[in-house]
């Protein structure tokens, strides 16, 4: 078996998704993550346009092919891998990863596909799937505000939202001014912006809750987008404003310090 820095970025993200049971569909998505995270001249500061995630597909299904040849991953079929999946196995493997259809994100699939690892190679590659962080100079979970507290799990959630109708914070009162609203913004950024600056989270704008698509949003511009309303949303539909997502570094410091007190008063306070 490789090493895992042996592997490719296209393989490397179809193991990291494999390993935590994601869904094949989105997977393109999480490439440009991968290769924007990394610094590949090639990366965008955005998602990929259907077209775009179409042109990569035959790469990174010659990515799991040869990945599932080796017996590193597994397909399976079904909405989700706790309720009676479906390997996916031989000609119809082939013919279920080199469909652009199966690698595109809908709100209602017809089919929807998993990918999944062995134990043996769980086992061998959890640890390294992403950087190694030290930890011990972090402040404790009790030493953070209750503000960076819920930025750090909104970060770890899937699709968390800092804005709109299901985002961690409120929207500014009705009447403030350009200068009230940079203030309002201004304050909500507090908790969130050191944890950018280290590189640990990044910030998108989600326009359209019926797509995958958003922009990053760099440092630089998240006050004035915050103070504008076009942007961070003021509506009722899911997934639309501005979000927020652990990079690669960022999720390392969030498993190796934060994520087992978190988990643990979640389950047990």
């Amino acid at each position: 078996m490789h090493s895992w820095t042996e592997l490719t970025v296209a393989e490397q993200t179809l193991m990291r998704r494999a390993l935590a049971e994601y869904s094949l569909a989105k997977t393109v998505q999480h490439y440009g993550l991968a290769l924007r995270w990394g610094g590949a001249e090639e990366a965008v500061p955005r998602s990929y346009t259907e077209a775009e995630q179409r042109a990569l597909v035959p790469h990174l299904a010659a990515a799991a092919l040869g990945l599932a040849g080796r017996g590193l991953l597994t397909v399976h079929e079904g909405h989700s891998l706790w309720v009676r999946p479906v390997p996916v196995t031989g000609a119809e493997l082939h013919a279920v990863l080199t469909d652009p259809a199966n690698w595109l994100w809908t709100a209602r699939p017809d089919r929807a596909f998993h990918l999944a690892a062995p134990p043996a190679v769980r086992e061998r590659w959890a640890d390294a799937a992403y950087p190694v962080a030290d930890t011990s100079a972090l402040p404790t979970w009790d030493e953070l505000s209750v503000a960076q507290r819920r930025v750090l799990v909104c970060a770890a959630e899937t699709d968390g939202m800092l804005t709109g109708p299901f985002g961690i914070w409120d929207d500014p009162p009705a009447g403030l001014d350009g200068a009230g609203r940079l203030a309002w913004a201004d304050r909500q950024l507090a908790p969130l912006l050191p944890f950018v600056h280290e590189g640990w989270i990044e910030v998108h704008h989600r326009p359209d809750g019926a797509t995958d698509a958003f922009t990053v949003i760099p440092p630089g511009s998240l006050r004035a987008a915050l103070a504008d309303p076009a942007v961070r949303y003021q509506g009722d539909e899911w997934g639309v404003g501005v979000g927020c997502v652990f990079t690669h570094a960022g999720l390392a410091v969030w498993d190796g310090g934060w994520s087992d007190e978190w988990s643990r008063r979640l389950h047990f306070d």
